[in-house]
């Protein structure tokens, strides 16, 4: 369930970090690649997860409730301001519920 969710965050994190790079006139093949990037060094650090909780039993509780805070303030702090701004108030809110009815059904699910 853990691994939907995340597939489903990044999946629209890497087509904004894509147009992004895009708007700062940058070539769509490069943002293509750099926004394939970002995803791909998820893999290497899921290895390096996997490798250390063979060794630690107690430390996925620790690491999903320090990603959850990171997450959390990312969110806080720079994505509900800035997707406040030019007069997309509604709609980015309606995004947001939008998101977490999405996960709470998810959670519901599995």
């Amino acid at each position: 369930m853990i691994a939907l969710a995340i597939g489903f965050q990044n999946a629209p994190e890497g087509l904004l970090v894509a147009l992004f790079l895009i708007n700062q006139k940058i070539s769509k093949f490069k943002a293509f690649l750099l926004a394939t990037l970002t995803g791909a060094i998820e893999i290497v650090t899921s290895f390096i997860g996997f490798y250390l909780t063979s060794f630690v039993q107690g430390l996925v509780p620790y690491g999903l409730s320090f990603a959850a805070g990171a997450m959390l303030f990312i969110i806080y702090k720079e994505l509900i301001p800035e997707s406040h701004g030019d007069g997309n108030e509604r709609v980015s809110t309606y995004a947001f519920i939008t998101g977490l009815l999405v996960m709470v059904f998810l959670i519901d699910i599995f």
